[in-house]
């Protein structure tokens, strides 16, 4: 597979770069400035992560309302909404956001790029592993895969995999992603790894999921996640939906905007951002893949929020 340009920074960083935006729009309330406290002593990668996006802050000075353009619209010509309490806070958020994505989003994760498996925006990839596997990619993927005498072993640096893994009760299946480790023998299941956050649905089977201090057994219809470094408990789910996204189907079911948005950057090239309120609102639906444009106009008009599309950044707010 011939090597693809990457156009994103990690995905820690794409956190920082988040945190810092959001606490400079002028809607951060005290318990976010505590949760950004907790998120920096997480590790020293975290706290690396944000003196990076304070330093690149700092870089780009003394910004003011007048240096954006005041032509950028909502995509139906609406009227602005009313000023808020802080009537400069969202243009220099605005600004910033474009500078941090001109600026930032030219790293490339060096092991992402040098991945023995990755897909681009929009693209699927499937293939047969050498030892009877089937590996299905979903678009913005990537991974590394090992097979030797002993041992069948997959790390997902980022994205959305199905495994439909073949029997061999003489070398377990092992599936790493961050801190999450998934161990089968022969069985169906779907990872997705966005940053620190994984999440595994099983399809058939039975799965050993494990994290730092505890482990779980799971089955058919049920998902697990690991979040904030450790292993949360099993619940209970609709299995089908974890490989509609195979078939060209995004099942979103009471989601909050800023998940789904991770979701759609794997299906278009252009990062989405969103900032204030708006990334808490709650989303359900079935979208078309195909068109991820079609699919932010419709959020963007179902939940009466603002879509600003600006030169390789779009925002919702």
């Amino acid at each position: 597979m011939s090597p693809m340009p990457e156009h994103r920074p990690s995905p820690l960083d794409q956190e920082a770069n988040r945190w810092l935006t959001h606490l400079h729009s002028g809607r951060a309330r005290e318990q976010d400035h505590r949760d950004l406290d907790r998120w920096r002593r997480r590790s020293p990668a975290h706290e690396a992560a944000y003196q990076r996006a304070e330093t690149l802050w700092r870089q780009l000075g003394a910004l003011t309302a007048e240096q954006v353009s005041t032509d950028i619209r909502p995509p139906d010509n609406r009227e602005a909404a009313p000023p808020s309490r802080h009537p400069r806070a969202f243009p220099l958020a605005l600004a910033a956001a474009v500078m941090l994505a001109l600026v930032v989003l030219g790293q490339s994760p060096w092991r992402q790029w040098q991945a023995d498996l990755r897909t681009a925006a929009g693209e699927q990839l499937s293939l047969d592993l050498a030892d009877g596997s089937h590996l299905v990619l979903n678009g913005n993927s990537a991974a590394n895969w090992h097979l030797d005498a002993d041992s069948r072993r997959m790390e997902l640096l980022r994205g959305e995999a199905l495994f439909q893994v073949a029997a061999d009760h003489q070398r377990p299946f092992t599936v790493q992603a961050g801190d999450a480790r998934i161990r089968v023998t022969g069985t169906r299941f779907n990872v997705t790894r966005d940053g620190d956050d994984v999440l595994l649905t099983v399809i058939e089977g039975q799965v050993v999921a494990s994290g730092p201090k505890r482990r779980e057994t799971l089955t058919p219809g049920q998902a697990v996640r690991w979040k904030d470094g450790g292993l949360r408990t099993p619940i209970a789910v609709d299995a089908a939906q974890a490989e509609a996204w195979t078939r060209g189907r995004l099942i979103v079911r009471d989601l909050p905007l800023e998940a789904v948005a991770r979701r759609l950057e794997r299906y278009q090239d252009t990062p989405i951002w969103v900032l204030g309120d708006a990334r808490h609102r709650r989303v359900s639906g079935v979208f078309d893949t195909a068109d991820p444009a079609a699919m932010l106009t419709a959020l963007a008009a179902s939940l009466s929020i603002h879509q600003y599309r600006l030169p390789g950044l779009i925002i919702l707010r």
